[in-house]
């Protein structure tokens, strides 16, 4: 099944679905949503056989503020956009579920998606290419530890290695 999800950076959302077992094919880049914005996602397919629906909505619940409606929501919607209509319904069942696991109102909205633009390759897997710069250590490296602590379970296996600090 392919999803694109948004929220936050796509440099923090791609290298968090790129640790993921199950998860393949991450893509950075723009989506256009229904009312012709153009807003930072990632689009990704995953096996359900290794990863369910369930397991990864609420990665991305837990990955970014999605009880906020803060003042960049405008720019990086809280959002999960099935790629086909067939999945729009089976998304928004699994974000309820999801949601009522929070004490606050999720903010997050199973849409559409309309069109998806990959970034050039040069900026695909970003923080796993650059884990020292200075963005991937202050911003995506936070998210990446509270990944290893609430999913160790969902890691693959050289997510897992490099997050625990060890050496193969």
């Amino acid at each position: 099944m392919y999803l694109a999800v948004s929220g936050t950076c796509y440099w923090c959302m791609e290298a968090i679905f790129n640790a993921l077992k199950g998860v393949s094919d991450v893509e950075q880049g723009f989506l256009v949503t229904e009312d012709s914005k153009h807003v930072e996602a990632v689009l990704f397919r995953f096996d359900e056989e290794v990863i369910s629906l369930d397991e990864v909505i609420r990665v991305h619940l837990d990955s970014h503020a999605c009880t906020s409606n803060h003042s960049f929501r405008e720019s990086y919607p809280s959002a999960i956009y099935p790629t086909n209509a067939a999945h729009m319904d089976k998304c928004s069942k699994a974000l309820a579920s999801a949601a009522s696991d929070y004490v606050n109102p999720v903010v997050t909205k199973v849409v559409p998606m309309m069109a998806f633009y990959p970034t050039p390759a040069r900026q695909q897997n970003y923080f796993w290419r650059n884990p020292s710069k200075p963005f991937c250590r202050r911003v995506i490296a936070p998210k990446m530890e509270v990944l290893k602590e609430l999913y160790p379970q969902l890691l693959n296996r050289d997510a897992f290695i490099y997050l625990s600090g060890e050496t193969s």
